[in-house]
């Protein structure tokens, strides 16, 4: 199970794509500023969204501990990079492999969703943006 969303990089970092001789690094570095950003972004969900000794309030999107293996499973999961025609897609998730996570994350007829994946990603997509522009620019130094 694992949760995406979609990064919209700024204007001025797309204008940067054309001051890239190789147009193959611009995706390179956008997959290096979002795996980086990914790994950070997974530790603040363990450590915001799935500790604590709950029940807690559906509306908080945060899971209490148990036996502690969602915290534990929960990683970033490598940027991979494709082509679908003209265009080029970045994509990464966070995710885990416990097998009730994708329950808590989307709920089902009788449980409620919590999306603790879902909302931490989106909670810091500012922070993975800045960090793929960042990325960006350092691609672009000599």
């Amino acid at each position: 199970m694992s949760a995406t969303i979609t990064i919209q990089l700024s204007p001025s970092a797309i204008a940067l794509a054309d001051r890239f001789r190789d147009p193959t690094r611009f995706p390179q570095a956008i997959k290096r500023g979002m795996n980086r950003s990914l790994q950070i972004v997974a530790g603040r969900i363990q450590e915001k969204r799935l500790t604590g000794h709950g029940p807690f309030p559906v509306s908080e999107h945060r899971l209490g501990e148990r036996t502690g293996q969602l915290r534990l499973r929960t990683r970033s999961i490598e940027a991979t990079v494709t082509s679908e025609g003209n265009q080029t897609i970045v994509s990464g998730a966070i995710g885990s492999s416990v097998k009730y996570a994708a329950f808590q994350e989307f709920g089902t007829r009788t449980l409620p969703a919590r999306a603790p994946f879902r909302t931490g990603i989106n909670e810091n997509a500012q922070y993975i943006s800045a960090e793929i522009e960042k990325e960006i620019v350092k691609s672009l130094k000599p």
